[in-house]
């Protein structure tokens, strides 16, 4: 394990810890059920990926919890989630068109992609779906929303160790991130605003990053 994981995972931790003396623990988050019954569950696995396993619960609300491990850290990391109310629109939106489905959707066999599991509870109605790949759009976007959540979650916790502790890594890291925007790999970008400003404005870091940042900051506030 590389310098930087282990910063990462020491921070990660540290962050863990003080949710406990907050009072919150993963795991132990139970989703509200909402006015309407909604709740949302993603699971994953694919033991050959970078990230071999992942579990995220929302309530109607948007709020819950991810959990991911990744191949060469066992330890699983955990963090809550609230997702921005045009993320739990679209959430909803896509869960009430699979839910809207006379029958099962199509599915492919295809072991290598991993295996996608999404339990919902849609107008209190439950509705379950598993699936390796299925040409189904509104299922592919549901996937593809609920990984987004973990790549973000992996490059800003990557962002912040970094900035602290190994700034001369955030070129490196501000490209990924891009990359991943450029993919459609991040599930909010608009949520990386905060974190891109200050990063532009904070000295403490080489002037290539500091210009890098605000580029990203300018793209995803409609600047550019």
């Amino acid at each position: 394990m590389n310098q930087g994981r282990r910063w990462l995972r020491l921070a990660l931790n540290l962050a863990l810890s003080v949710g406990l003396l907050l009072g919150w623990a993963p795991g132990w988050y139970l989703p509200a059920a909402g006015t309407q019954g909604e709740t949302y569950r993603y699971e994953f696995e694919q033991p050959n990926f970078l990230v071999t396993r992942i579990v995220i619960v929302l309530d109607a609300e948007g709020r819950g919890t991810l959990e991911y491990v990744e191949k060469d850290i066992p330890a699983p990391t955990r963090a809550p989630v609230t997702l921005r109310p045009e993320s739990l629109a679209r959430l909803r939106r896509l869960a009430e068109q699979v839910a809207a489905l006379p029958s099962a959707p199509p599915s492919e066999k295809h072991a290598n992609l991993g295996l996608s599991k999404l339990s919902l509870v849609v107008n209190g109605q439950p509705v379950t779906v598993a699936f390796t790949y299925t040409p189904h759009p509104a299922l592919l976007e549901l996937g593809q929303f609920f990984r987004g959540i973990v790549t973000q979650h992996q490059r800003v916790s990557q962002i912040e160790v970094a900035r602290r502790y190994q700034p001369l890594d955030m070129p490196k890291l501000l490209r990924d991130l891009e990359a991943d925007l450029n993919a459609r790999r991040i599930a909010e970008p608009a949520a990386l605003a905060d974190l891109l400003a200050s990063l532009a404005n904070d000295l403490r870091l080489s002037l290539i990053a500091r210009n890098h940042a605000r580029r990203l900051y300018d793209r995803i506030s409609g600047k550019t």
